[in-house]
């Protein structure tokens, strides 16, 4: 690509559960975001922009320009966090294009390492894979650069600024694409002190102060980043976008919006949407027009001169929108769904299988829930007051496009993908524990964060685990459990097979239940192909077998790297 062609450079900047309303410039007079508010003056900024409900379907559509169910990724957890191996990602459209591609912070779209942002277009990762980084100091459990584990000190959003500057320095000279997804402000709610006490001095309750903190803690590393690209020379050729992932998680103030985080009212999927790019973009300007993060692909596309995916997209470029500064939608109507598992269609009001519902909205601001209720967002952009007594024929409308659409959206089959075992970039294998399948009432396979994971109550010997996985080379493995069992409970069996092999593994001791030792369990001779992974109890001697923590396969007669 020669210089004097090619486009912008493109910093997308996301963060994780900041709602519409926890913005200064968006009218909350208590939380302090100098730094967001100023890239808005300096940009333009949409009042009707819209994410998915909750963070990975969010990350799934943001990265492909389609809607998340039909992208395979549809849930946040058990293994549904998954985007499709066939999908294609903003990232590799601007790798090919002949970008210097990097992400850095919370991937969340596939944890294992088929599913890794480096197998995805981005030619440098440095951040975490899975749906949140609990620990948010001096944690090495987590955090990679590339596909190796590393150590870091300090607070996790001044980490990963640090690194998106160094990023930026790096590549000052060739287009860049730098994906920025933060954590925060997700739970659990840490920040420096001084961040907390400076809105409990304001009157708000802890975790509200925790919370506007960790706005706060955003903003100003927003703002260093800022003052790297302004260092680095690339203000004026460097596309900047700030937006969030889904709703906010915060009540202290609302804007006048209902519902937060998982629903599918206006402050669970509104989310602030601002673009910057001077000479490019006018300054100052206001858009009201309807959008989506469905629009982020193919928008960049358009300002970067990339070719589109060679598929089907839902959603469309907003560039015009950003370089003039006004204008109409370029949808008819935004559809939001989501729950948990994989998407189901409720079929009558009060359907309790569909735990965060679905609503539609056209161009003109009627916004239909799937309960019967309609509203006008603009006479009542808060929800409150239900017009579909007066607006029947608009409301059987509404739900007759939205129940078309869904329809279109879920033509695919939904499940976990097979988990790999026996690659030589990923070597050990961790079986994930909540990617189990539990035969049985009684087994708890039981979330924790993931690093806290167990399966336990394995008090009947007729119950077990399995998991689809996929041995993609041929040999021999050994298997590695790490569990405890209380003192006195030791001497059960188990059996792990995996296809036709199998072997037995007699219980070992450890301090207690919950006091867990990885213990090299056994080994066998696996045959390539896909398979099930099985734990099975043999015999019982206390309460229950054990409790189950982590589990590792690994390939003992790979070549060595």
């Amino acid at each position: 690509m020669h210089a004097q062609s090619r486009g912008p450079n493109i910093l997308l900047i996301m963060t994780d559960d900041q709602g519409w309303f926890d913005l200064g410039v968006h009218g909350n007079p208590h939380v302090e975001t100098p730094n967001i508010d100023r890239l808005a003056a300096e940009g333009v900024r949409f009042t009707h922009f819209h994410a998915s409900p909750v963070c990975a379907p969010t990350r799934a559509a943001l990265m492909t320009g389609r809607h998340y169910q039909r992208t395979g990724c549809v849930d946040t957890y058990l293994g549904r966090d998954t985007l499709d191996a066939n999908e294609v990602t903003l990232g590799q459209v601007l790798q090919r294009h002949g970008y210097r591609t990097g992400c850095i912070g919370k991937w969340h779209l596939g944890r294992y390492m088929r599913y890794h942002p480096n197998q995805r277009g981005f030619d440098e990762y440095f951040g975490f894979w899975q749906y949140g980084f609990m620990n948010r100091y001096d944690d090495s459990s987590e955090l990679f650069e590339g596909r190796e584990r590393v150590k870091v000190k300090g607070y996790i959003t001044d980490v990963l600024t640090n690194r998106a500057i160094s990023f930026i320095e790096q590549h000052r000279r060739a287009p860049f694409f730098l994906y920025l997804p933060y954590n925060a402000v997700h739970n659990p709610f840490d920040v420096p002190d001084p961040f907390i006490e400076r809105y409990l001095k304001k009157g708000l309750p802890l975790r509200e102060a925790r919370i506007y903190g960790m706005v706060s803690s955003l903003d100003d590393n927003i703002g260093r980043l800022l003052g790297a690209v302004d260092r680095a020379g690339l203000r004026e050729n460097t596309a900047v976008f700030f937006m969030t992932d889904n709703g906010g998680v915060s009540h202290y103030y609302k804007c006048g919006l209902r519902g937060n985080k998982g629903s599918v009212w206006e402050g669970g999927v509104r989310v602030p949407f601002i673009g910057r790019c001077p000479g490019r973009f006018p300054a100052g300007a206001v858009v009201d027009a309807m959008a989506q993060h469905i629009d982020v692909l193919p928008t960049v596309c358009e300002l970067t001169g990339a070719p589109l995916p060679d598929r089907p997209l839902d959603g469309a470029s907003i560039a015009r929108l950003l370089r003039d500064g006004r204008g109409e939608t370029p949808h008819r109507f935004l559809f939001h769904q989501w729950n948990r598992g994989h998407p189901v269609l409720a079929t009558v009001p009060g359907d309790r299988e569909l735990k965060a519902s679905w609503a539609v909205r056209d161009a003109r601001g009627l916004k239909y829930h799937w309960n019967g209720e309609l509203y006008d967002l603009n006479s009542d952009p808060g929800e409150s007051r239900n017009i579909a007594a007066a607006q029947p024929a608009a409301a059987k409308a509404l739900r007759g496009e939205f129940e078309r659409w869904f329809s279109q959206v879920t033509a695919r089959e939904y499940g976990r993908v097979p988990i790999e075992i026996g690659r030589p970039d990923e070597n050990p294998v961790e079986i994930d524990l909540l990617w189990a399948d539990a035969h049985g009432k009684r087994i708890d396979v039981r979330y924790g964060s993931y690093n806290r994971d167990t399966i336990e109550n394995w008090s009947d010997a007729g119950e077990y685990v399995s998991w689809k996985v996929d041995v993609v080379e041929p040999g021999a493995y050994e298997v590695t459990l790490e569990y405890g069992c209380d003192p006195g409970g030791q001497g059960s069996r188990l059996r792990v097979q995996c296809g036709p092999a199998a072997f037995e593994h007699t219980v070992q001791p450890t301090a207690g239940r919950t006091i867990f030792r990885p213990l090299l369990a056994g080994a066998f001779r696996l045959d390539r192909g896909p398979a099930r992974f099985e734990i099975r109890p043999v015999t019982i001697k206390g309460k229950e077998l054990l409790v189950l923590h982590k589990i590792w396969v690994r390939r003992v007669d790979a070549p060595r790297h």
